[in-house]
């Protein structure tokens, strides 16, 4: 249990930022591939073949170029005794990926800052 709330920890360190960077620059921008599939067979995909179980779920968001913000559902599965990952991430309705959730990332976790974990969690019982 203690691996998994790490994981998930670092998970929403890794949204933090996404708005504001959005904001203040560009980046650069790279075409990544990212597999999209039907929700079902990704999620029992995780499940059944890797082993990973849903520790956070949340919504990214996006900044549209009219300034709107749009929030995209994004979901962190692990296998903590594999020591595996996957994010995921559902497309906005009525667009031509509705009904799939694509993964963005997915591999091994190499390690965790415990020490960090610890300082933004304080007394936090879960």
């Amino acid at each position: 249990m203690k691996k998994c709330l790490i994981i998930l920890l670092l998970g929403l360190l890794s949204f933090i930022p996404t708005a504001s960077a959005q904001e203040s620059s560009p980046g650069i921008t790279t075409q990544k591939p990212i597999i999209c599939a039907a929700v079902n067979d990704v999620l029992t995909t995780l499940k059944d073949d890797y082993g990973e179980k849903p520790i956070l779920m949340g919504k990214e968001p996006v900044l549209l170029p009219d300034g709107s913000v749009l929030e995209l559902r994004t979901m962190i599965w692990v296998n903590a005794d594999k020591g595996t990952y996957t994010i995921i991430q559902q497309p906005p309705p009525g667009g031509p990926l509705e009904g799939l959730l694509c993964i963005l990332t997915a591999g091994s976790i190499e390690g965790v800052d415990k020490k960090a974990i610890r300082t933004m969690l304080g007394d936090v019982q879960i």
